[in-house]
């Protein structure tokens, strides 16, 4: 009921709220918000919360957060009821994997340092899953689909339990996790395939460092929430500057440099196969282990 209260106001100003950083970088983001500001000649304000998931309505967020990125399991969990004053916008991410090629959307990357790929005996490879047994996992977040629902998923699919792993922790984010698994402090985790691709385009030299084991998914590209309060007008330029960006190779070259390729429509329906996954998995855990 709260989204038909609010009426629909456009400013001169466009405020966007980023919940992915530091997972993904914050310049992603603020080229997005340069990239519409010129686009719809309207000032663009990014704001930048690491510290929550999506736009608190209890503390107001609302009333001057215009586009809100967020990830996906906050916009099932949160946002996707009618009565949200925050509304998918009819846009998302298209994606290039190095190994799965593009998608939109994204994959989640389980990754290990080079040296964890060789067992002991040095006699064979570790090759899959499987012969992850027993390793030191770390995770981003709780908020994670990729480092944890489809981990469990995964787990639950082979017969295992968290017990499959020896020690699991949190890192707090993606990027962090990777950084865990170059120092050898994990041996493995389970990432944002779009992290990990921004994490080397800044880190090269360390490229040599991971070894990828196995990519899933995909998984659909980050919700991008828009406040009811803007009108349909604006709503519809907004979307339709997303879509043009391929077409202007200024802004399109600048855009791959973030490991994503372009924007292409999309909807709720794009997250059914999500929120399935959710489900499967609502009834397990992941726990920080030690031993």
């Amino acid at each position: 009921m709260l989204a038909r209260k609010v009426m629909e106001t456009d400013s001169d100003v466009l405020h966007l709220a980023t919940y992915m950083c530091p997972s993904l970088p914050v310049e992603y983001y603020e080229f997005l918000a340069e990239y519409l500001e010129s686009k719809l000649q309207k000032q663009t304000v990014l704001i930048y919360n690491s510290r929550r998931y999506g736009p608190d309505i209890k503390r107001g967020d609302h009333k001057y957060i215009d586009l809100a990125f967020i990830s996906t399991s906050t916009y099932l969990d949160e946002y996707k009821r009618d009565s949200s004053i925050f509304k998918l916008l009819g846009v998302g991410a298209v994606t290039k994997h190095p190994v799965k090629g593009e998608v939109l959307g994204y994959y989640t990357d389980i990754v290990a340092h080079k040296d964890f790929n060789t067992v002991a005996s040095g006699s064979q490879d570790r090759k899959d899953f499987m012969d992850l047994r027993g390793c030191k996992y770390v995770f981003a977040n709780k908020n994670s689909l990729s480092s944890i629902q489809q981990v469990l998923l995964k787990l639950k699919q082979l017969g295992e339990s968290v017990s499959f792993f020896n020690n699991i922790k949190a890192s707090g984010n993606h990027m962090n996790s990777i950084e865990q698994v170059i120092s050898k402090r994990a041996e493995v985790t389970a990432v944002d395939s779009l992290s990990l691709t921004n994490y080397l385009n800044r880190h090269y030299y360390q490229i040599s460092e991971l070894h990828l084991f196995e990519s899933w998914g995909p998984l659909p590209p980050h919700p991008i929430m828009i406040s009811t309060r803007l009108s349909n007008e604006l709503k519809a330029k907004i979307e339709g500057a997303f879509l043009d960006i391929k077409n202007l190779p200024e802004w399109r070259e600048q855009l791959t440099t973030f490991g994503v390729s372009c924007f292409r429509p999309t909807s709720s329906d794009n997250y059914l196969d999500t929120l399935d996954l959710l489900e499967s998995t609502k009834s397990l855990t992941i726990e920080e282990t030690y031993y």
